[in-house]
């Protein structure tokens, strides 16, 4: 039950350049690179919230199981903080999924500095860059929408449970749904992380290749 969307990798952090080195086309580069991980923060700071609210709502709803029919008022009071927290969510993934794409709009500015490269290596490396980047861009916007049915299928599952006729092969049947829904999204979150994965490597290889002397945040 409830399976959640926790562990994702993030961009690469560099700490600082230093002045001088590299062309100008590939300090440009450099600057917008590190500017789409700056606008992706909060991507990153959302992700603890969105687990502590998934971990909340899971236990509310093991209380609810535990209180059964017994307490229908209480089961009501729990679902509804429940559905607060869902809608809490939502907001959490729009913000992200605000930033995310910020950060793909801020990458793409590096098309007009590549056209200025002259070493067929470092074309080569952005082109590289380019497909990572619209493909994990592509696994984040089926992880989005995937993951916001899921949390209309967990919104549907409380509100059953404050049925006091609710059948056990009914609930059985969204507690299914839900956990199908969220199989789906473990699939694009693996995706993301794999493409992220490959961007960061990729990332760091360009700057190697055009010999920024970059430090990376651990």
């Amino acid at each position: 039950m409830f399976r959640k969307r926790y562990g994702f990798v993030s961009l690469a952090i560099t700490v600082g350049l230093l002045a001088g080195c590299g062309s100008s086309a590939t300090e440009t580069i450099y600057e917008h690179l590190e500017s789409a991980v700056e606008l992706e923060e909060p991507f990153v700071s959302n992700q603890q919230a969105l687990q502590e609210a998934e971990e909340r709502e899971y236990e509310l709803y093991e209380q609810m199981i535990t209180t059964g029919t017994d307490d229908l008022v209480e089961i009501e009071q729990l679902a509804d903080e429940a559905i607060t927290s869902i809608e809490q969510r939502q907001e959490l993934i729009e913000e992200e999924k605000e930033s995310i794409e910020q950060s793909k709009e801020e990458f793409d500015r590096i098309n007009e500095a590549a056209t200025e490269l002259d070493q067929e290596e470092l074309v080569e490396l952005v082109t590289r860059l380019e497909e990572e980047m619209n493909n994990r861009f592509d696994a984040y916007h089926g992880l989005y929408t995937n993951y916001i049915e899921a949390m209309g299928e967990d919104r549907t599952l409380f509100e059953l449970l404050k049925d006091e006729e609710l059948s056990i092969d009914e609930l059985q049947a969204q507690i299914n749904t839900v956990n199908e829904q969220y199989e789906v999204v473990e699939q694009y979150k693996e995706s993301f992380n794999e493409h992220t994965q490959k961007y960061n490597q990729l990332k760091r290889d360009f700057y190697e290749k055009a010999e920024l002397e970059v430090q990376y945040e651990e």
